[in-house]
């Protein structure tokens, strides 16, 4: 049975209220939380409680977290961007027989999906593998990760 489990890196940035605020997240799900308030105290002891949440730059998730080829192809994979810049979003293989992996029609290696902010793309995955590949019974990775859309 061969599988492939789809790993999801994330880069999330953030600046709250002119406090440096910045995290780095490897994330599959939900989104990170709201980091808890901040106190001030101005000149004269009076406190002022500042508390914002502020969605990530960049942040997307990889819907299923793993394909069984074994059932069968094409699989349906959906990238969906749950963070606020438009997200520019390619992807690496590792194990497996990577020379036959297409997404979308297309090799692994030429794939670069822009993908708009809230929006998704669904992508079809097929792993095709010569009779003579002598790797029965591997695993693999693919690995997605994205920077801004320019």
């Amino acid at each position: 049975m061969n599988k492939v489990v789809i790993a999801v890196v994330s880069l999330i940035l953030a600046v709250v209220a002119g406090l440096a605020y910045a995290s780095m997240a490897c994330s599959a799900g939900a989104p990170t939380p709201a980091p808890e308030p901040v106190s001030v105290t101005d000149a004269v002891g009076e406190e002022v409680t500042l508390e914002a949440y502020i969605i990530p730059a960049i942040e997307f998730t990889v819907d299923p977290g793993s394909i069984d080829f074994h059932t069968g192809g094409p699989h349906t994979v959906t990238i969906t961007n749950t963070g606020a810049w438009d997200l520019s979003v390619a992807c690496r293989v590792t194990g497996l027989y990577g020379d036959g992996l297409k997404l979308d029609g297309e090799p692994w290696s030429s794939f670069n999906a822009t993908i708009k902010r809230d929006g998704h793309q669904e992508i079809d995955v097929v792993l095709t593998v010569s009779e003579s590949y002598p790797g029965v019974g591997e695993s693999g990775t693919i690995i997605f990760w994205a920077a801004e859309a320019r």
